[in-house]
């Protein structure tokens, strides 16, 4: 099943510019009370924004749709994905700050929070996208995985797991100036995977863009199906993703490529136990891991 592909939203400030000319006074007084304070707006309800712009509930309905959503709740959905992806570290880690009172209270809403992406993760992916995910993958002549920035940990995780089970894997390093050259290379049987969270890298995105222009089937690990990685790829798989720290939590896309590369040894039992077994020789013939019995 191919993931429907859904038009990307323009920022909210080129939305507000195209219709601009189409809003009356008050809505127009609502859009500049929206765009300078964003970060309480994404909260309010109807009745709370109304009263606080002092313009009626209906006007901020009809604002709603004057830009094109079915209603405030769509309106406002887009506007926390929007100012989402705009937040800075230094943002992530204020907002944080506010929410706890001591080391220890971090500790368990970090790890509270990672078990909640964990679960609403499970139940957000239809498990015939994910065996459709693992067979393309499975049935590549070559993978390539572009993740960048923080999510370039997720790459190299990925790569190092897919060349335990003998696959033909090329990760692509941040800063290398042969990546273009590199993929001028790619034949039709190869596949394209690419890793991005908000705010998503741009090269991420060219990648995937430029591998679907030119034929390739495309993969991405990301965060929503109106990612910007979700509109240049055949297989979307999307991990719970909350910023609620100044690092990105990857604990769910972490334990959804875990979930991937288990699946693609079972596909393939009889070759990946062989696999195994011979890098396990090779690696007891080279001394790689410290022996504990000495």
């Amino acid at each position: 099943m191919n993931v429907k592909k859904i038009s990307p939203m323009p920022s909210l400030n080129q939305l507000l510019k195209e219709k601009n000319v189409f809003l009356t006074p008050a809505q127009q007084k609502l859009m500049r009370y929206i765009l300078s304070h964003e970060d309480e707006s994404i909260f309010l309800n109807v009745e709370d924004l109304a009263e606080k712009v002092d313009v009626s509930e209906a006007t901020v309905v009809r604002f709603s749709k004057a830009l094109g959503f079915k209603g405030f709740p769509e309106f406002q959905k887009e506007l926390r994905l929007l100012f989402r992806n705009k937040l800075t570290t230094t943002s992530r880690l204020q907002n944080t700050a506010k929410k706890v009172a001591n080391e220890g209270d971090v500790l368990n809403k970090i790890l509270q929070t990672d078990i909640h992406n964990i679960e609403e993760t499970l139940k957000q992916i239809p498990a015939q996208e994910f065996k459709q995910f693992v067979r393309s993958i499975d049935s590549a002549e070559k993978i390539i995985v572009v993740g960048l920035r923080s999510a370039y940990s997720l790459a190299i995780f990925l790569g190092i797991a897919l060349e335990f089970l003998q696959k033909n894997v090329w990760v692509i390093q941040p800063g290398i100036g042969d990546m273009w050259d590199r993929l001028l290379g790619l034949e039709k049987g190869d596949r394209v995977i690419g890793i991005s969270f908000p705010r998503y890298t741009k090269q991420t995105v060219e990648v995937l863009r430029f591998a679907k222009e030119r034929g390739n089937k495309t993969l991405a690990i990301t965060d929503s199906l109106i990612s910007p990685l979700a509109q240049h790829a055949d297989h979307v798989l999307t991990a719970r993703y909350q910023m609620d720290s100044f690092v990105e939590s990857f604990t769910a896309p972490l334990s959804l490529i875990n979930a991937i590369v288990t699946a693609l040894g079972v596909c393939s039992k009889k070759s990946t136990m062989k696999s195994l077994k011979e890098l396990e020789e090779v690696w007891e013939r080279q001394q790689i891991y410290y022996n504990t019995s000495k």
